[in-house]
């Protein structure tokens, strides 16, 4: 399986291209916006490469992840926008973002994005625990956020190996995710960090939420 990596968005976060059977595809963590000045790179992508976009699949709701799903879900009307159901409120679909991303907005500075953020369509399917979604894994791995989650598949390598899709959860290459903001839990990520080691396999192939991508776990 070849996942490719386009860098999206205003922080310019790792959205993945995942390839499914058919000439289809789901999509990590979209972001390309117009305020980033990307809003067509990853719908351009996929017609370039003449594929349909099945489902959009968040790792979680932060601002940075999530302004790309509107154009998206524009192009690709019946892909499925999936994320933790503890996140859901904070893509209402009602013009405003939930209480985290307002918070986490004033945090950066950044209140011109509370618009572009409240301005993505509410989810699809709600993910949990140990439930599969296109063939994957979900791993609830909160303390990032609460409704943090990483994505596993134990053969999804070209040679064998298996692939975690980490979002910010591990944030990049040894590096796991910020929880001194609105919903970060210090002491929830080191559980999860603890869970990710005992029960991954050494030689997985990780793809963070932002930076490298595809080191070995």
């Amino acid at each position: 399986m070849k996942i490719h990596v386009l860098h999206s968005g205003v922080f310019k976060v790792n959205t993945l291209v995942v390839p499914l059977e058919g000439g289809k595809c789901f999509i990590v963590d979209p972001a390309a916006c117009a305020l980033s000045g990307d809003e067509n790179l990853i719908t351009d992508y996929l017609k370039s490469h003449k594929l349909e976009c099945a489902g959009i699949v968040l790792t979680h709701s932060h601002f940075d992840h999530v302004t790309g799903i509107a154009p998206l879900k524009a192009a690709f009307p019946n892909a499925q926008i999936c994320i933790h159901g503890l996140e859901a409120c904070e893509l209402p679909g009602t013009g405003a973002p939930g209480p985290m991303n307002q918070s986490v907005l004033r945090f950066f500075g950044a209140p011109e994005l509370l618009d572009a953020v409240g301005a993505q369509p509410a989810a699809d399917t709600l993910l949990r625990e140990g439930m599969t979604i296109f063939g994957w894994k979900v791993l609830h791995t909160p303390g990032h956020t609460p409704g943090s989650i990483c994505l596993y598949k134990a053969d999804g390598g070209d040679d064998g190996r298996g692939i975690l899709i980490s979002g910010d959860t591990l944030f990049d290459y040894g590096g796991y995710g910020r929880t001194d903001m609105y919903g970060g839990d210090e002491t929830e990520i080191q559980k999860s960090l603890a869970r990710l080691h005992r029960e991954i396999p050494a030689g997985t192939l990780v793809y963070p939420g932002h930076d490298n991508f595809g080191f070995m776990f």
